[in-house]
């Protein structure tokens, strides 16, 4: 039933002769009980979120909090945090049980709203949760200056998912000009944090994109096909840079980059369809593509030169285009 329908139905100010003066009263009374009840409810499931040590506890308030219709016909309150404060309460109170909480909660009086605070990016490092019109569950991990959204967070379906397109604008064109490596380092081991223990705690279906250090990982580019000149860029770049591009049987280039690392550039096998990407392998499983481009900066000159073919997709069932 919706609010408009419930006021219709029991507001008694409306029902006229249809209730005894002492009718009205009682009926306006049990629901006044019911909503305070809910409200009791509201309250044990905000104390749960913020001081439980069980982790299954914490997402299951996280779950219901961002859920809760708090207001009704018969009773409003004026101060409320949004669903999206939720998130960001959730992402703190898990990064406190693994002692790593790497951001600050700061709460925007003007906006009315929470929001992290990144350090040494506090200038430009506030994030908020945002919502699609399309989505009716989740939310996105959202830079609140250029509008990145940086990862999707699903409770319900128990999803993460990192935006490539929004790390290369924000953390690889936009930072990279303003911060040293160090500290674009220690947001990038922020954002895989997060994804590890939703991981480890709640067994999350989490795809960390660019930023998966894990051997083995096929990142697609966003066009399909062989990159043919792009190839023939990179086999310039890559010999000027002292390091070797070469190609096997199966068309594939290989650029080695020494101490056990390397790039694969390669066609998907699980695919029919000639859906191209790269894939990073190292001896320590420690470095992803995203470390990759600021190690090398043949690498990321080829990679931005060339990105409207070699993009790496996000997952379109999340992110558009």
């Amino acid at each position: 039933m919706s609010d408009e329908q419930e006021k219709r139905v029991t507001n008694p100010r409306e029902q006229g002769d249809e209730l005894s003066t002492t009718g009205r009263l009682m009926n306006y009374n049990e629901q006044l009980k019911r909503e305070l009840n809910k409200g009791l409810d509201f309250t044990r499931q905000l104390d749960q979120l913020i001081t439980t040590t069980d982790p299954h506890e914490l997402l299951a308030a996280a779950d219901k909090l961002t859920a809760f219709q708090l207001n009704s016909a018969y009773l409003v309150y004026p101060q409320q945090f949004s669903k999206a404060d939720y998130y960001l309460i959730f992402l703190n109170r898990l990064l406190q049980q693994h002692q790593n909480e790497t951001v600050t909660l700061r709460a925007d009086e003007d906006a009315d709203e929470l929001y992290h605070e990144f350090p040494e990016i506090t200038e430009d490092g506030h994030f908020a949760f945002t919502f699609a019109d399309s989505t009716e569950q989740g939310a996105y991990y959202t830079e609140r200056t250029t509008g990145n959204a940086l990862f999707y967070l699903n409770f319900q379906e128990k999803v993460m998912r990192i935006n490539s397109h929004a790390v290369t604008n924000l953390m690889v064109l936009d930072y990279t000009k303003r911060y040293h490596f160090e500290v674009i380092h220690r947001f990038e081991k922020y954002l895989l944090a997060i994804g590890q223990y939703l991981q480890q705690d709640f067994d999350f279906d989490v795809d960390f994109s660019v930023l998966d250090p894990a051997n083995g990982h096929f990142h697609p580019f966003r066009r399909v096909g062989r990159p043919e000149q792009a190839l023939d860029k990179l086999f310039i770049l890559a010999s000027n840079a002292g390091r070797m591009l070469t190609t096997s049987g199966a068309n594939d280039a290989v650029l080695d980059l020494g101490m056990g690392t390397s790039v694969q550039i390669t066609a998907d096998p699980n695919r029919e369809a000639a859906q191209w990407g790269l894939i990073v392998t190292d001896d320590q499983q420690q470095v992803s593509w995203f470390d990759l481009l600021f190690k090398y900066e043949f690498l990321r000159d080829w990679y931005m030169e060339n990105i409207e073919i070699l993009e790496i997709a996000a997952d379109s069932r999340y992110f558009g285009d």
